[in-house]
């Protein structure tokens, strides 16, 4: 008898039910499963063949994927690279593809560097640099350890004096902008980070920074990485820095620009976009941004300015007409913003998509209940910015 079809929706919902019950049974017999590795995935490997016989075979995976790093985060011998290398050959031996040996290698190879292995780690990681970004601070790490072990006691500063080791920790870290491996991909593989990674990682950035003032690919890097784990306080010590140092690279001025905005930092805001027309009077970036900026603060006398600007920039009419409408609306001028609305029919067509979305957003602006006002707002602005920003073909975050 066949199989009863189900929506791969329906599946996923089951497969990450199966994997929290897995996960709460990591949690209470850990000793249990640590004793008896191949019993444990003996009973993984039944339980998900019966209960979800019709996943694919990547979903099937990442299933065992998920739980062998689930067992490995849970145990007390997270440090045992004896126990670490059998439980990732058990893990693959139990797979239906071949695929995400590397990823085992990797975390691996991690461990051997936590434990202070650093010869084997180097050798264990070497061929996996252009997987995850930190990688090759991990290997840079090695050689800088390995390299203060050398020198003679009392020199407090290796950096002033390069030995060999010393020259290679800084040669990995040239390797990391060449290659420019993707962040965090060990975490898109459902790899947890092992904090003293990330530290190893930040340490070397600081490291890369002092040894190569003049380099931003480890600022970018290191900004990249700080948005992709959340970390607001790091990113921002990062683009301090960088937009006093690249004072003209607009990927620190957007980068800061957007972290200002999330802030609601006004004055920050305006700073950098002064900065951004400074440094870039011909383009409509800049220019689009401060006017982004007059709409959310709904100032009458900067959104003139910037829109003078803008016309003389050339920007697309149509981008005009849009704004003009978000301005008026933001303003609380509604009968203006009505005005502006039936011209932006005529011109994109009563129809249009975008201009039913603005139709139901423009009522809920005249609600009484100032959460649906607040959240008519948000949308409004963010559905303009991605619009707009379209248009004038800037890039999107």
């Amino acid at each position: 008898m066949s199989e009863e079809w189900q929506p791969e929706a329906i599946l996923k919902m089951k497969t990450n039910q199966l994997k929290r019950e897995f996960f709460e049974y990591t949690d209470k017999n850990i000793e249990k499963i640590e004793a008896n590795v191949p019993v444990f995935f003996g009973h993984v490997v039944t339980t998900l063949d019966n209960s979800l016989p019709q996943i694919q075979d990547e979903t099937y995976d990442q299933f065992i994927d998920a739980i062998t790093m689930k067992v490995l985060e849970t145990s007390k011998k997270t440090d045992d690279i004896v126990f670490t290398e059998k439980l990732f050959d058990y893990a693959m031996r139990n797979k239906r593809g071949k695929k995400g040996k590397a990823f085992y290698d990797i975390i691996l190879g991690l461990r051997m560097v936590h434990k202070g292995r650093y010869s084997e780690a180097i050798e264990q990681l070497k061929k996996y640099r252009s997987l995850d970004a930190t990688i090759c601070p991990a290997i840079a790490y090695c050689y800088y350890t390995l390299s203060t072990q050398q020198m003679p006691s009392g020199q407090d500063d290796p950096s002033s004096r390069p030995n060999d080791l010393m020259l290679a920790s800084r040669e990995q870290m040239i390797e990391l902008t060449r290659l420019n491996p993707p962040v965090n991909r060990l975490r898109d593989q459902e790899m947890t980070e092992d904090p003293r990674t990330t530290t190893i990682f930040w340490f070397m950035i600081n490291q890369a920074i002092e040894w190569f003032p003049s380099d931003r690919e480890f600022f970018r890097i290191g900004i990249d990485k700080a948005t992709r784990d959340g970390n607001l306080k790091v990113k921002e010590d990062l683009l301090n820095i960088a937009v006093e140092r690249f004072f003209n690279d607009m990927y620190f001025l957007r980068e800061m620009y957007h972290l200002r905005l999330e802030q609601r930092n006004a004055g920050g805001l305006a700073g950098i976009v002064k900065q951004m027309t400074q440094q870039f009077p011909d383009d409509l970036e800049p220019i689009y941004y401060g006017l982004k900026l007059s709409i959310i603060t709904a100032r009458n006398e900067t959104y003139f300015k910037f829109r003078k600007m803008a016309l003389s920039k050339n920007m697309p009419p149509n981008v005009f007409l849009l704004l003009d409408f978000a301005f008026e609306l933001m303003s609380g001028k509604q009968h203006e913003a009505l005005a502006c609305l039936d011209e932006i029919k005529q011109k994109f067509g009563p129809r249009h998509y975008y201009v039913v979305l603005l139709e139901y957003v423009m009522q809920d602006f005249l609600s009484d209940d100032e959460k649906k006002v607040k959240k008519a707002k948000k949308i409004l602005i963010d559905s303009l910015d991605h619009f707009c920003m379209n248009l004038l073909k800037i890039k999107s975050f």
